[in-house]
């Protein structure tokens, strides 16, 4: 019984055409053509695309299980590199259909953005999974070395086994490593093993290739085509969770989401000045919350400030977007000084800090989160032009 058990439990491994053939997957590859559109330029995408699939195989990738799908890296890959191809388009090409007609930096940049895009997971099958090859006689051979990019000639069939323990730093070190082997590996008479040389070639695009492989989104300007990965990121989880029924659950926190977004972009909420409702700096965003009570007083069909808050909240951990409670007295732009630490006792709830005082008058209360909270209440400002980005650099 537990062979039997054992056995259903082991994966074909599959060479990459098997992999890539499904109705979503050529539907992606037939659009990141249709956009790179030169059959020479095109050479340096498929290739690649077929080395990723054969390194992540049909493993499931492991994501909050509110949305009740369960989604592979190699889909969840092809989307995300396909989303950004599209942003990166309408953003920074706005007058053109395709990338055919742009400048070879350009061209490095884009790829760049590709590749990271499609390897963003690819560190967590080090922190989270263990791996074990078999033959095609179901007999144990060994635990598959990652860093030995394809487990075709390695092995028949494998095995998943999830590593409960916390490895995040492993996730974000690997991911550029591994990326770079995937890259190298390219061993295509035309191209030569220059796919990592190419990103290699300009300092800046290897700088802010790493970077966003390493989970360093706070280092990306909002003109960069690299800041185009997370917001194809949460483009992404947004089509999930507006088509699934969860978002039901959360309806005012959708609601204000879609309200702090709108007043945001139109200018009616300023971000970024002191005394502001929304600052950012350093990374970091803050949100008042009185905005909660604002929103509460002009949809009058809503729930109470604090429910509101608590429904935003969970949306953004449909997101996995880290958020913590703090009270804030600042003096300077950035609202991190003028805290006092010595006053506050710190409850850790689900990963959300709450404070608790006890003053006759509070002062303000934020929510804070990282860069990723940035990238889902902002749009990416429309650029006609990549040569704003250089500049920025």
């Amino acid at each position: 019984m537990v062979m039997f058990r054992d056995l259903n439990d082991l994966k074909l491994i599959k060479t990459a055409d098997y992999l890539l053939d499904t109705e979503n997957n050529l539907a992606l590859i037939k659009t990141i053509k249709l956009l790179t559109k030169s059959s020479k330029r095109f050479d340096y995408y498929l290739p690649i695309i077929k080395k990723f699939a054969e390194f992540v195989q049909d493993i499931p990738l492991k994501r909050t299980k509110a949305f009740k799908q369960e989604i592979s890296f190699l889909e969840r890959g092809l989307q995300r590199s396909t989303r950004t191809l599209l942003l990166c388009l309408k953003y920074f090409f706005p007058d053109k259909t395709d990338f055919e007609s742009i400048s070879d930096s350009d061209a490095l940049w884009i790829y760049a953005a590709f590749t990271a895009a499609l390897f963003l997971d690819i560190g967590k099958l080090i922190a989270k999974y263990t791996l074990l090859l078999y033959d095609k006689n179901h007999q144990l051979i060994d635990e598959w070395n990652f860093f030995s990019v394809s487990m075709i000639n390695h092995g028949y069939y494998y095995k998943i086994n999830y590593i409960k323990e916390n490895k995040d730093n492993l996730k974000y070190s690997s991911t550029p490593i591994l990326a770079g082997k995937i890259l190298d590996s390219v061993t295509d008479t035309f191209l030569k093993n220059d796919c990592l040389n190419w990103i290699a070639s300009d300092k800046k695009v290897l700088e802010s290739w790493i970077d966003i492989l390493s989970g360093k989104k706070d280092r990306l300007p909002m003109t960069s085509f690299m800041s185009m990965i997370p917001f194809a990121e949460i483009d992404i989880i947004e089509k999930y969770r507006i088509n699934m029924p969860i978002c039901v659950d959360n309806p005012n926190g959708e609601l204000f989401l879609q309200w702090l977004r709108r007043e945001i972009e139109n200018g009616k909420i300023v971000i970024g000045e002191k005394n502001a409702k929304v600052i950012i700096s350093n990374g970091k965003i803050l949100i008042s919350t009185i905005l909660f009570k604002e929103f509460a007083e002009l949809h009058q069909n809503c729930e109470s400030p604090e429910v509101v808050k608590n429904q935003f909240i969970n949306i953004l951990q449909l997101y996995q977007i880290p958020i913590s409670e703090l009270d804030q007295r600042y003096r300077a732009f950035g609202g991190l000084s003028g805290l006092n630490d010595s006053s506050k006792r710190y409850r850790a709830v689900g990963g959300i800090s709450t404070t608790q005082e006890n003053q006759k008058n509070p002062p303000q209360s934020f929510l804070q989160g990282d860069s990723s909270l940035i990238f889902l209440i902002k749009k990416p400002p429309t650029l006609t032009s990549a040569k704003n980005l250089i500049n920025s650099y």
